[in-house]
């Protein structure tokens, strides 16, 4: 510490007899300190109560000026003397701040600084009183800090938010060196950071707190707070080798760990570490509570906001679902009874052609134009045909039979169909996937996926065919409908292609939507698929986006068991 020129003569004397003559001078009292300055600012007397909160002995800082007593960075910007000149000029100053005491700890300090002034009004020094609020200044920072974090949660379900706020405030109200927020991982017992103050490069905040590891895993288990001096040394804790490395390396082996409690469920702990050997006290431990309740409820309150938006947008989904389900329904019902009875039409149409042809020679001029009737009409009975399988009323020769021969069965036929600039990949469940429905739709849907991620994949790519037998052991809604609980086999056509956006994905099973150039595609390929999986009793799903390819998924029941828990 810099000391000044000391004052000789008689200006302490002379101080000190103006002190007590205005009843300032308090040399006995050891409850604050009361020390007389001269009036450049150095100390010229020294009290019990001085020695007792500063530390210092008289001899030890008598002569010294007074801006010894204040934190290094506020004597550097004059904030002593500047005080000492306020106090000159009003009479009385009274300030409260940080100062030091002899081992460098600090303490804040409520600080009145009178004026001295002999009977001709000429300044003589100063009287000053120190009394040591640290304890008011705590509660008042603590209830502040906790105030605005409740007011933080009150407009922000940000828990990283939320959490770093809590951090920060607690590491500077416990002048510790860090302070770290972890939560339960979800679906394990292990810890995960979700907010650090301080060094954030300590080796101790990268440690991967897995159960059993360490102080936080144990405030989890024994669900209360727990006060560790040193890390290292402290029996009720196990540490891997690879935590005892890091925490041998750093000087931050004291901790505090407190768990955040929901009710009866413990969802993370907030962890203060600092020098080793520190010891929190019950007050540094309720107000680590206090903090961890607010932690605790940002949490909570961010996951069950979470919950909740997730399940709004199932039930958006769920909604949007069903409104596409009552669309389809519809259309199929209409384009089926239209098909229907055109398709009545139809066989009028060919039976009159065929009986003409019977009994027109092959010379007969009139013979062509009969062909070309018979060959429209037997086109439009093949697009009959897939408006009947959008209705669901075309008629289905279902029988049981193992679905995975089947898919292999037509792989030859889909390789022909694809090109030589496409990959075909078969990964087929090796048990059998016995299902009743009809063989022959059933390699029409594969025939009608593949044909549209041909045209998805113009510059080449790979189609991918997967079977499984799944168990769903809770009902799931796929394509608009839900599945029953019980055993699938699960049919996937996954393809590398150029993908759909939201709007196409939106209308991809409605009957005559297509994204084709006109004249290139009915838009009744995808609708057909649909109404031939739902006919069999199944549902089919799509998954997409620009980009990244698409995948249908087609469940159909198995007939029996066999089936794997998905």
């Amino acid at each position: 510490m810099t000391r000044t020129e000391r004052h000789t003569g008689d200006e302490p004397r002379e101080i000190a007899v103006e002190a007590r003559r205005l009843g300032l001078l308090a040399d006995e009292t050891p409850d604050y300190a009361s020390f007389l300055l001269s009036t450049v600012g150095q100390i010229v007397t020294w009290n019990i109560g001085a020695t007792r909160l500063y530390g210092y002995l008289a001899e030890e800082v008598v002569g010294q000026h007074v801006s010894c007593l204040s934190p290094r960075e506020d004597a550097k910007q004059g904030t002593p003397a500047e005080e000492l000149g306020r106090a000159a000029r009003e009479g009385r100053l009274e300030a409260e701040g940080w100062r030091v005491r002899w081992d460098g700890s600090r303490f804040w300090a409520r600080v009145a600084t009178v004026a001295v002034r002999d009977l001709s009004g000429a300044l003589r020094g100063f009287s000053q009183e120190t009394r040591d609020n640290t304890e008011r200044k705590r509660a008042q920072d603590s209830a502040r800090a906790l105030a605005e974090v409740g007011r933080l949660l009150a407009n922000s379900l940000n828990a990283t938010e939320v959490g770093q706020r809590i951090a920060d405030e607690l590491r500077a109200l416990l002048d510790s060196e860090n302070a770290a927020l972890y939560g339960l991982a979800p679906g394990s017992p292990g810890l995960i950071t979700l907010a650090v103050s301080g060094e954030v490069k300590s080796e101790l905040s990268r440690l991967v707190l897995t159960q059993g590891i360490g102080a936080p895993c144990l405030a989890v288990r024994e669900r209360r707070a727990v006060v560790v001096r040193d890390l290292l040394t402290d029996s009720r804790l196990s540490l891997t080798v690879e935590a005892r490395l890091s925490v041998i390396h750093s000087p931050h082996r004291a901790m505090l760990a407190v768990p955040l409690r929901i009710q009866d469920r413990v969802i993370g702990v907030l962890g203060i570490l600092d020098w080793a050997g520190r010891a929190f006290d019950e007050r540094e431990v309720r107000l680590a509570q206090a903090f961890a309740d607010q932690a605790a409820l940002g949490l909570e309150s961010s996951r069950l906001y979470r919950e909740s938006l997730r399940a709004y947008e199932e039930l958006l989904r769920t909604q949007e679902q069903l409104a596409q389900a009552q669309r389809m329904e519809a259309v199929g019902r209409l384009a089926g009874g239209v098909a229907h009875d055109f398709n009545n039409l139809l066989t009028v149409v060919i039976a009159s052609c065929q009986v003409a042809l019977n009994r027109l020679s092959h010379a007969d001029p009139v013979r062509r134009d009969v062909e070309v009737i018979e060959q429209a009409a037997a086109g439009a009975a093949k697009l009959t045909a897939q408006l009947l399988a959008v209705g669901r009323k075309q008629p289905l020769q279902a029988t049981v039979f193992d679905a995975n021969l089947t898919v292999d069965g037509v792989g030859p036929m889909l390789r022909r169909l694809l090109g030589e600039h496409l990959d075909l990949v078969m990964r087929l469940e090796a048990a059998p996937a016995l299902v009743k429905a009809d063989p022959g739709k059933v390699e029409q849907v594969l025939v009608n996926l593949a044909l549209n991620a041909r045209d998805a994949m113009p510059h080449g790519g790979r189609l991918v065919i997967e079977t499984a037998n799944v168990d769903l052991s809770h009902p799931a809604a796929r394509g608009g409908g839900a599945l029953s609980v019980g055993p699938y086999l699960l049919l996937t056509v996954r393809d590398t292609g150029t993908g759909m956006d939201a709007h196409v994905l939106a209308r991809v099973f409605e009957p005559f939507f297509t994204t084709k150039a006109p004249g290139s595609g009915t838009g009744l390929g995808l609708s057909v698929v649909y109404g031939i999986v739902k006919q069999s009793g199944g549902e089919i799903a799509v998954e997409s986006e620009p980009g990244t390819g698409t995948a249908f998924k087609i469940w159909l029941p198995l007939v029996g068991g066999g089936a794997t828990t998905r």
